[in-house]
């Protein structure tokens, strides 16, 4: 028998007649596919993502914030983006210009030392908030480590480093700024970083923000501690940078006389002041050369006095909308001509149509007192600090969150008094009639971000325990039913909070039951999200219940055609599958695909796609198929009869090809695969053989399972067969 006669040409797929297709789940579109699946598992506040070196993660490494400041003025503009294409690396050499400014004036923090015997044992992780000098430490550590004139080298934050290699043999020192926006490095990962160094006798340096959750992932899943970017006091600083930028003892003392008289220099360098502040100052001190005309009001001056100063200086112009237009135009355009300043100012107000007016001219008679009413328009009506204080409110610190696609940062507003936010919404909820149907409304059409949708949910869900008797629900129901997905999400959170009450939790239950037989897809796609929420994580045996009924029902729908909405529903049902299994249901949810094909009534490509997309999480499948446990021969079945479905190949190949690259650098992962191909390999048919021939073309040597896929082909080029029985 020949190749051509059963199997078909990798790459090809066939299509089962009668079969309702399923979403799109091959390459051509495999990241906007699996970016969509991430979504939609956080939307539904699923499980948290796998950690340690089994990463799903479709977009790579993001950079996680640019850096400002340091011992020296340097701006650069945030990237907010997404990362590039996989495999895309940036490299290159940093100028020795910037070493050697990062070099003038610095103050050594009390933490260098400990810093430099850190960085000689492998990469080093430098955390800090903008402003406290990372970037020009880091710098400094290479330098004091590598030794003067080393060529020092920049990575870009998009580099993937399980693909990384060094470039540049001369190169003793890599300045890494940001990594992880969502999702840390693992053990095998920085291991084989951490070699790669130690092969080429350089050091290198990851910046990294201030992130709670970031750095408590590095210790937990990395074992390594990060060091904290905590500058020097801000009068070390200044005198270090003052001395390198003036050299002489007697010249330094004439320049501060001219603060004599009109500011005091301890109270300049306030605590709080970062190394860009203290530059900034020593820079002032310097310009004015002695003359205290020159120097002035240094503290008005000074622009981290400045802000300070907005408030009222915006509060005073409040009823002048041409001052106000003014005052934006010259911010934006300082330091151009004051006519095109002017002009811009003009074109500003007009734009405007009236926002900058904080009063509009009255509607009555001319003498009656009812010539000016307030705008309610007024674009500085009310400031935030104004609304905080009158809901006795206050703004958070600034963090760095680092969930999704990029990082970005966050000021949370909290209230004062403990549960304030949740009394105010009871009480409304239950007073004010016509308001609650109002905030139903508004929440019905909340833009679909994790946050709004988990937020929009809890209050859904809590108001359904507020409000009581036979119509709890209703509020739900009606958000289940709705054209929009984001509707939905919120209705499944919603319903995971309302069956927290003992008394609401059997509606909940007899709902979803319900709805899952329901004959439009909008209420059967609510179903699945539910039973990946919270709902169907703390009770697994009723959600996987629930997505098989939702599965049957899309079956018995299938006269041919399909119907509209049921490729909705399965693609919920695969989100509600892989929550399940990352929360920790991994056994459950694996014995139940292993059940449903057994049973024969779910159509047989539906489920061996899920079992093709839990594969992103091949922590579970790992450890028993390198111990050969007792459910491996069970996974290998389902492998092979996903490896030769024309439907799942394009699915399944990707995600063991993934696999046996990972391989390489972790030796649990490498026995798995290698045990799970020498079995595939035993009963080749053609799903088998195209995987192995896709390895060959792909893999490059170390990857594991190469030996298993490149003796079976052997064997059966050499007219060796084997069939499944």
């Amino acid at each position: 028998m020949t190749p051509g006669e059963d199997i078909p040409p990798v790459g090809t797929t066939g299509h089962a007649p009668g079969v309702p297709s399923l979403p799109p789940q091959g390459p051509p579109h495999g990241d906007e596919a699996e970016r969509e699946l991430s979504e939609l598992i956080d939307a539904i506040g699923g499980a948290a993502r796998v950690g340690g070196p089994f990463v799903y993660a479709p977009n790579g490494n993001v950079n996680a914030g640019s850096v400002h400041g340091g011992q020296r003025i340097h701006n650069a503009s945030a990237n907010g983006g997404h990362a590039p294409r996989r495999g895309r690396v940036r490299e290159g050499p940093i100028p020795e210009a910037e070493v050697r400014a990062a070099e003038f004036g610095f103050a050594r923090p009390d933490w260098f030392d400990e810093a430099l015997r850190m960085l000689e044992r492998g990469p080093l992780f430098l955390a800090g908030r903008a402003g406290t000098g990372r970037r020009t430490t880091a710098l400094n550590l290479l330098r004091a480590s590598c030794g003067k004139g080393a060529p020092l080298r920049a990575l870009d934050s998009v580099v993937e480093l399980d693909r990384w290699q060094p470039t540049d043999a001369l190169a003793r020192g890599y300045l890494m700024d940001g990594l992880f926006p969502s999702r840390p490095l693992g053990p095998g990962v920085l291991g084989h970083v951490r070699e790669l160094l130690e092969g080429v006798r350089a050091r290198m340096v990851i910046v990294l923000p201030d992130d709670t959750d970031l750095l408590r992932r590095l210790e937990q899943d990395l074992h390594v501690t990060p060091m904290m970017c905590v500058p020097p006091p801000p009068a070390m600083v200044f005198g270090s940078y003052f001395e390198a930028v003036v050299e002489d003892r007697w010249e330094r003392e004439r320049l501060l006389s001219a603060l004599e008289g009109r500011h005091d220099l301890g109270d300049l360098l306030a605590p709080e002041l970062v190394p860009a502040d203290v530059v900034e100052l020593v820079t002032a001190i310097v310009a004015a050369d002695g003359d205290p005309e020159a120097l002035g009001d240094l503290e008005a001056r000074l622009g981290y006095r400045a802000e300070q100063e907005v408030p009222d200086l915006v509060a005073r112009l409040r009823g002048d909308p041409d001052a106000l237009a003014f005052l934006l135009a010259a911010c934006v355009f300082e330091g151009l001509d004051h006519r095109l300043v002017r002009e811009e100012a003009d074109r500003l107000l007009t734009l405007s149509q009236g926002r900058l007016a904080a009063m509009l001219p009255g509607t009555g008679v001319e003498g009656d007192g009812k010539t000016e009413r307030p705008n309610p328009e007024f674009a500085f009506r009310h400031s935030l600090t104004e609304l905080l204080h009158a809901v006795r409110a206050v703004r958070q610190e600034r963090r760095i969150h680092t969930a999704g696609a990029y990082a970005h940062s966050v000021e949370a507003i909290a209230f004062v008094r403990h549960r304030q936010a949740e009394a105010v919404l009871r009480y409304v909820w239950r007073e004010y009639g016509r308001l609650s149907e109002l905030l139903v409304e508004w929440l019905r059409q909340v833009d679909r971000t994790d946050e709004l949708t988990a937020a929009a949910g809890r209050f859904m869900g809590n108001a359904a325990k507020w409000g009581g008797g036979r119509r709890a629900l209703r509020h739900i129901e009606a958000l289940a039913g709705s054209e929009r997905v984001n509707s939905r999400l919120v209705a499944a959170n919603a319903l995971g909070i309302a069956a927290q009450d003992p008394v609401l939790v059997a509606e909940v239950r007899y709902r979803l039951n319900g709805w899952s037989r329901a004959a439009g897809s909008q209420r059967r796609t609510t179903v699945a999200y539910a039973c990946g929420s919270e709902f169907g994580i703390s009770r697994p045996d009723l959600a996987l219940r629930l997505l098989r009924t939702l599965l049957l029902g899309v079956r018995d729908r299938s006269t041919g055609e399909g119907v509209d909405g049921d490729d909705q529903v399965l693609a919920a049902v695969r989100v509600a599958i892989m929550s399940l299994f990352q929360a920790g249901h991994e056994a459950q949810v694996f014995g139940r695909l292993v059940a449903w094909l057994e049973e024969g009534r779910c159509d047989t490509d539906q489920v061996l796609a899920l079992f093709a997309h839990v594969l992103r999480s091949p922590q579970w499948f790992v450890r028993r198929l390198a111990a050969w446990g007792p459910d491996a021969t069970a996974i290998v079945d389902m492998t092979r009869r996903s490896l030769n479905s024309d439907e799942v190949f394009e699915t399944t190949c990707p995600e063991l090809l993934g696999w046996a690259e990972r391989g390489q650098w972790d030796d649990l992962l490498r026995r798995a695969v290698e045990n799970l191909f020498a079995e595939l390999a035993g009963a080749m048919r053609r799903g088998e053989f195209r995987l192995f021939v896709e390895l060959q073309e792909r893999g490059t040597d170390g990857w594991a399972g190469q030996y298993a896929a490149r003796t079976a082909l052997d064997r059966w080029r050499s007219g060796e067969r084997w069939e499944a029985a």
